[in-house]
Order: structure tokens, then C-alpha cells, then sequence
């Protein structure tokens, strides 16, 4: 009589097969492929016009307190000179770029979630200095 757990004929033997070895890739060539150079995985290319930001200091800092629990990224410190159509835009790219919603509150960027690590490198391409701050 058979089992539940009688397979019978039906197992599949799992051992390696012979000339696939411990390197399944090593016989490819990559003779004509083109090189690749990886840029950086923070590098950040911003057109020389774009470059608003003049050597300002930028505080960069995450805040959880009064918000529900959630975490925000806040950028304070923006020039006067940083219009309105400026800031709009700023906003509009880098949400993009994050894939993260955000807003300005007075003359503050807030962006959805822990986003120091992105942000910091933006900010430099942008001819800002942004610091981190708070803990």
C-alpha cells in the first residue's frame, strides 16, 4: 500500500552534475563586450545653471518628535534669495529622485522618511554645504 509520503519514481537527484563545477560563469567570455565604469553610487550630476547654492550652510536633520511617530528629513536654512518657482522646483526634483513625498513649511524642506544619506550629496552638487544636524 502506498504512503502519503511515497514518491516512489518520481525523486529528482539534486547532486551537481559533472563540468558545472563551483564556478557555473567561469567558462563565459567577455571578449567585445564594452567596459563599464560604475559611477559612484552617490554621485550626483546637477547642470552648471542649476547650481543655486552659493557655499550656504544647510542643516539636514531627522525629526520623529510631534509627528505621529513618523520620520521626517528637514532641510532649514535656505537663502532669502531662494524664490518661490526655486524652492518648487527643488522640491519637485528630489522627491523624484527619492521616490518619497515631501513639502515646505515656512522656509523649511520636509521630505517623508530618514533621507540624510540621499540628500546630503544633492544638496553639495547644488553649491550648498549641508550639515548634518541633531542626533
Amino acid at each position: 500500500m502506498s504512503g502519503k509520503n511515497d514518491r516512489g519514481d518520481k525523486r529528482r537527484s539534486v547532486r551537481a552534475t559533472e563540468g558545472f563545477g563551483d564556478a557555473p560563469f567561469s567558462d563565459l567570455r567577455l571578449d567585445g563586450l564594452p567596459e563599464v565604469s560604475n559611477p559612484p553610487v552617490n554621485a550626483v550630476k546637477v547642470k552648471k545653471e542649476e547650481r543655486i547654492g552659493m557655499g550656504e550652510r544647510l542643516e539636514v536633520r531627522r525629526e520623529k518628535s510631534g509627528r505621529g511617530g513618523k520620520t521626517v528629513t528637514t532641510i532649514a536654512g535656505f537663502p532669502a534669495r531662494v524664490n518661490a518657482p526655486m524652492r518648487a522646483s527643488m522640491l519637485k526634483k528630489i522627491k523624484t529622485r527619492l521616490g518619497t513625498g515631501g513639502t515646505w513649511d515656512k522656509d523649511c524642506m520636509e521630505l517623508q522618511g530618514d533621507k540624510r544619506t540621499e540628500v546630503v550629496p544633492w544638496l553639495s552638487a547644488l553649491g550648498f554645504k549641508p550639515v548634518l544636524a541633531g542626533g
